[in-house]
């Protein structure tokens, strides 16, 4: 039995956004449930409903409005994750959640994930508007060459029966739901589908024992093999996928996938996995064999420790600054000043520094680490990435000269990279970079409170070439929350983690002038590496 996120892991993301799909393939689903639309001016986009105000807050429908009005509305407005009602997705004016297209959606998917598309019947009430979705998705997948890889389902036969008018190979399900038991096999064997889609409490009880309809399903898979099967979705009293009800349903060769809502919670028994590295980083000895610590910055403002947890303190800065004034001379000799220390990536305000696992991770993991910060403000953020190269020797001391410092422990630094962090009072990201330069940097937009809290814990998955970075925290997030996915090639199969921290001297955003140059202090506790074996 294939595991399907259902509308992607949306319980952790809003539903059929990238980082709900994304973070459902990393979080190990075989398949992506995925709803499509038409929209007023014929694309086609991804949404199990044609209505908006569940997923945006306001009103309207798809088919009503063109993709460039749809692109201004948010549909992460109305997400919430578990018992965090007050939960919002984007806290900064401006930030939306867009919804994604097919034919982007397919370009950007992994190619070793099956895909279950259910072309909406909402927005296709004429026969022009089914002829148009019909022929695009026939397009999109044909001219991909995945047909061996998606199945197609709708409530509207007659958009099915367009596509297999125009691409016969096309496997496509029935859609059982709402249906009695007898309507659901007649209209199976009338339309010589491939398989059938209903709920998991249709099929099976609560220990993954069949139901008298289960029992039918699988006698007539015996008699008279479906090229696909039957495909479980959540209903409006289904249970949660089980340890127990996935080992019972797994041996039934008629059933061809279930869907859950969470990977998080399926994983654990979905995936063979070990436990790599498991440190709450109590007492004060470092254990030079698997960890060093190291600086950012080769200044005196920042020492890094371990204390019942990785500390990096940085104190408040008392050096010069490069100031300008009313003698020409001087503010150009001000500006080459400030120019050499760019270019020397070596400014005394900037400092940080932190914890770097010597021991490569091999293959696909999630990571995790509890963070506590004494300030949250501009001008400063931590960080738990993985990288390409690795930490280098333990620095049990303040650097004394540019020889002691590693662009490893540098937040944002030694790309190619992917990290998760909670960045200055903006939020939670996912941050990465593809190349080898600093200038190739890229962020996420921030993702919700992150002025308030004063520690939580990070999550990083890894999938192949496919990321997801998710916080939680005691303020805002009591369960996981996905803040962004992406997708970065440039990473060996094998890379090193940093959990890092800084603060630096940064311009204004209101107007003339920088912001304070904080002083600092930042703990790591509690790092769980697990490797998936598969």
């Amino acid at each position: 039995m294939r595991i399907a996120a259902y509308r992607g892991s949306c319980t952790h993301a809003p539903e059929n956004t990238l980082p709900a799909l994304i973070s459902g393939y990393t979080g190990g689903a075989d398949v992506l449930d995925i709803g499509i639309q038409l929209t007023k001016d014929g694309h086609v986009v991804i949404s199990h409903e044609a209505a908006l105000e569940r997923l945006t807050g306001q009103p309207g429908t798809i088919p009503a409005m063109t993709l460039a009005e749809l692109r201004k509305l948010d549909f992460s407005a109305t997400f919430r994750p578990r018992n965090a009602p007050q939960f919002r997705y984007y806290h900064h004016e401006g930030h939306r959640l867009g919804l994604e297209t097919l034919p982007a959606l397919l370009d950007f998917l992994p190619e070793d994930v099956e895909l279950l598309l259910e072309l909406g019947q909402e927005s296709c009430r004429e026969p022009a508007q089914r002829e148009a979705l019909a022929t695009q998705v026939v397009q999109a997948l044909l001219s991909r060459e995945l047909s061996e890889r998606v199945v197609l389902c709708s409530q509207d036969q007659e958009i099915l029966a367009l596509v297999r008018r125009q691409a016969p190979g096309l496997r496509f399900l029935v859609v059982g739901e709402g249906l009695a038991p007898d309507e659901s096999l007649t209209r199976l064997d009338r339309l010589a589908a491939d398989g059938l889609i209903t709920t998991w409490e249709s099929v099976a009880d609560l220990k993954g024992r069949l139901t008298e309809f289960g029992r039918r399903l699988e006698a007539r898979h015996q008699e008279r093999p479906w090229r696909v099967g039957v495909a479980l979705r959540p209903g409006v009293n289904s249970y949660p996928l089980t340890r127990e009800v996935y080992e019972q349903l797994g041996g039934h060769a008629f059933i061809w996938s279930g869907a859950t809502t969470s990977m998080l919670e399926v994983a654990p028994f979905l995936r063979k996995a070990v436990v790599m590295v498991q440190e709450s980083f109590a007492g004060k000895k470092v254990d030079v064999e698997l960890f060093s610590l190291g600086y950012a910055k080769a200044n005196p403002y920042c020492g890094i420790f371990q204390d019942d947890g990785i500390h990096v303190r940085i104190r408040d800065y008392d050096g010069p600054l490069p100031e300008t004034g009313d003698d020409p001379l001087e503010n150009r000799l001000v500006n080459l000043e400030t120019k050499l220390m760019y270019t020397a990536k070596d400014w005394p305000f900037y400092s940080g520094g932190g914890l770097g696992l010597k021991r490569g991770i091999r293959g696909d993991f999630v990571a995790e680490v509890d963070y506590q910060v004494q300030s949250v403000g501009q001008a400063t953020t931590l960080e738990m990435a993985v990288m390409n190269v690795d930490p280098g020797a333990h620095q049990a001391k303040p650097p004394t000269t540019f020889r002691q410092k590693d662009s490893f422990f540098d937040p944002h630094g030694a790309p190619p990279y992917v990290g998760a962090e909670h960045d200055e009072q903006d939020g939670y990201r996912i941050n990465w970079n593809l190349g080898t330069e600093y200038d190739n940097n890229q962020y996420g937009r921030p993702v919700g409170d992150g002025d308030t809290p004063r520690g939580g814990r990070l999550r990083l998955e890894r999938r192949g070439p496919y990321f997801s970075a998710y916080y939680r925290n005691d303020v805002d997030a009591p369960d996981w929350v996905c803040v962004g996915v992406t997708r970065n090639h440039s990473l060996n199969p094998v890379v090193y983690l940093r959990c890092v921290g800084k603060r630096w001297r940064q311009e204004r955003e209101d107007g003339p002038g920088y912001y304070p140059i904080l002083a600092n202090e930042f703990i790591f506790r509690n790092l769980l590496i697990t490797r998936y074996l598969r």
